[in-house]
């Protein structure tokens, strides 16, 4: 059975594109198959079910409560741009986040929380082609379109790092943001 790293760049509504990407993991790589947009969040769990025992990396805060956390502090402290999960519409994207990680972990589903805009600034590359290249992954990233698809792009990389263990986290002791190393 084929393995999976799967990444979701969560809309705060579901009439807006919530990006979706997968990446197939073989040996010491592995191949961008699949990008994009999906609404709902049945449409997100159909998703997702097409790739059993993956792990999914959500674009957004995974939280039962808005609020900001020291996890949050620490990539603003970092120099990262992060919207904290109690500001305006984050509220209602944290919410979602949080009711879609439930559904998927009681699934059977590992799932973590990323942030792609710290990713690319943090692992030192100047976008998501430099990234999968790094890390020894195919695929015809030039030809996405739209920052939804290619936040979902990153956060499936990070998955990619989470099963690979390239992965950095961030995290405040009850909340983590996992990113990738440091490439260059």
């Amino acid at each position: 059975m084929s393995l999976y790293a799967l990444g979701l760049d969560l809309a705060a509504k579901e009439r807006r594109c919530t990006g979706f990407a997968s990446i197939e993991i073989k040996g010491e790589g592995g191949y961008l198959v699949e990008v994009k947009c999906l609404g709902n969040d049945e449409s997100i769990l159909t998703a997702v079910r097409r790739y059993p025992n993956s792990v999914v990396a959500i674009d957004a805060p995974i939280m039962r409560e808005p609020a900001m956390r020291g996890v949050d502090r620490a990539l603003i402290s970092a120099g990262s741009r992060v919207f904290p999960p109690n500001f305006s519409w984050m509220k209602s994207l944290t919410l979602r986040a949080w009711r879609l990680s439930r559904e998927l972990i009681r699934m059977g589903f590992d799932v973590i929380e990323t942030h792609p805009r710290s990713v690319i600034r943090l692992a030192g590359v100047s976008g998501v082609e430099e990234l999968l290249e790094a890390l020894n992954i195919e695929g015809e990233v030039s030809r996405i379109k739209g920052k939804d698809l290619r936040d979902a792009v990153t956060a499936a990389a990070v998955a990619y790092c989470f099963l690979k263990t390239c992965s950095e986290v961030v995290s405040d002791g009850a909340y983590t943001i996992y990113l990738v190393k440091k490439i260059r």
